[in-house]
């Protein structure tokens, strides 16, 4: 088990916690996730998107997701409130097909196929907001490549990568983090300059995230 986990840990160094591109697309590409469109994106999991599920949706599919940002959002506060709860969606329609149902808040909270790290979580977040900007639901923001903080030079005491949004109108950046929550949850949102100073929702109750 002591072997399993430094192993979990070296991945995250060394194939998972590595300096992200410039954009999503770049970014995404790096992973080998191309051409992601709202009909058929990839899933990543397995510690630092090792494996990789194709999924598919329909218009049908699509039509909660579409509920969610009805009535439009009228400021981007709401629209990131939106953001958040679609990621939930998406983990819970996604869930079934991937096996990650099962999927813990953080990244030891099980072992096994169908947990994900903060870097697999950073990478599906991106494509999911990607997807919803494809299908024009955001107004007040554009999806970013994910980013980092280190312990030592930001906060905490592993890296940890999380999904980035820019708010169009302020330029303010604020990172869209799935990690913290079991799967399913709405992602969490903090502004970028927060989160890197180590930020982490409240009453978490578990001092290993």
């Amino acid at each position: 088990m002591r072997y399993l986990t430094l192993s979990i840990v070296l991945t995250l160094f060394l194939s998972g916690c590595t300096s992200p591109q410039s954009t999503p697309d770049s970014y995404l590409a790096g992973r080998g996730l191309v051409k992601e469109t709202p009909e058929r994106f990839t899933h990543c999991q397995a510690y630092g998107c090792i494996k990789k599920t194709h999924i598919t949706m329909t218009d049908k599919d699509w039509r909660p997701f579409v509920k969610i940002f009805k009535p439009k959002p009228k400021n981007a506060e709401q629209e990131r409130a939106r953001i958040a709860k679609a990621i939930g969606l998406f983990e819970r329609r996604i869930g079934p097909i991937t096996g990650t149902t099962t999927d813990k808040a953080g990244t030891f909270g099980t072992l096994g196929p169908g947990q994900l790290d903060c870097v697999d979580e950073s990478t599906n977040t991106t494509t999911y907001i990607s997807l919803l900007q494809q299908k024009g639901l955001l107004k007040f923001h554009t999806v970013q490549a994910p980013t980092m903080r280190l312990p030592l030079i930001h906060a905490g005491r592993w890296p940890h990568q999380t999904a980035v949004i820019l708010e169009k109108k302020t330029g303010v950046l604020y990172a869209v983090d799935s990690w913290f929550r079991d799967n399913g949850t709405p992602a969490d949102i903090a502004p970028l300059k927060t989160w890197k100073g180590g930020w982490k929702p409240e009453n978490l109750g578990d001092s290993r995230l």
